[in-house]
């Protein structure tokens, strides 16, 4: 929700514009940071416009306007508006949002912020970036984590600069990954288990391997087949069962024996 702060400067009346929230911002999501004013008093009337209100001949106080981008000043560390036509380093990503209008006093000496150097810099939050005071084109790159939500779509635009410099085919393929191998993107386009076996050489012309078992180094050796000798009167072996029937003769079971192998 929206909301207005009026203030005065004695010479003219400003209004805080904060249409460019969407819903209620907490203190969650903000950091501290020390602004560049001399990249806020610039002589572009259109900027300074965008960049300042409460302006006047006779103002001695005047308002940096809240929801501004910042962006970071390589050499200071300090922040001013983002700009792409910057050289400072502030053409390179948007850092975060002014959070609130900041009280500028206006005297001989240049400007100074009111109550004190460091201002807080939003880093996250939903927005409608249409109704920033600065609207940064489409392709800008956004730092922090930041959705544009108007007419009922959400759009990430942190997430979106992350690839607004990388052009992505609308096709993905095989041939679209240039960090992989030849035969890595043969692998991936292998029709079936057989030809990427082709592809790697495995059980094919190109491997020294045949298939057989003989081939194989290192194989441990296998001892021949185990061959159960006959029982000996002196040696165990392997006997035969035999059944004899109940109540059966001596003379039948020394017959069944031998009809067995058993004795002789």
């Amino acid at each position: 929700m929206a909301y207005e702060n009026v203030r005065s400067t004695g010479i003219v009346t400003v209004e805080e514009n904060n249409e460019w929230r969407f819903g209620n911002h907490t203190d969650d999501g903000t950091v501290s940071v020390t602004l560049d004013l001399s990249t806020f008093n610039v002589n572009d009337k259109t900027k300074r416009d965008k960049y300042l209100t409460g302006l006047g001949d006779k103002a001695t106080t005047i308002w940096i306007k809240s929801g501004i981008p910042l962006a970071k000043i390589t050499a200071s560390g300090e922040y001013g508006p983002y700009d792409p036509n910057a050289t400072d380093g502030r053409q390179n990503k948007i850092a975060g949002l002014l959070e609130s209008m900041v009280e500028i006093s206006v005297t001989f000496g240049g400007w100074d912020v009111v109550n004190g150097a460091n201002v807080g810099m939003r880093y996250r939050g939903d927005i409608i970036k249409s109704k920033l005071p600065v609207v940064p084109a489409d392709g800008a790159v956004w730092g922090g984590s930041f959705f544009d939500i108007e007419d009922d779509t959400v759009t990430p635009l942190s997430n979106a600069s992350a690839t607004s410099n990388i052009t992505v085919p609308a096709t993905v393929t095989a041939a679209n990954i240039t960090d992989a191998s030849t035969v890595g993107r043969s692998i991936l386009t292998a029709n079936d288990a057989a030809a990427a076996r082709t592809v790697i050489g495995a059980g094919t012309g190109n491997s020294n391997f045949d298939g057989s078992y003989n081939s194989l180094k290192d194989k441990p050796t296998i001892p021949p087949a185990y061959t159960l000798p006959a029982a000996t009167a002196n040696a165990l072996g392997g006997v035969k069962q035999v059944t004899i029937a109940a109540g059966a003769s001596a003379a039948d079971i020394v017959t069944a024996l031998k009809t067995a192998g058993i004795a002789k």
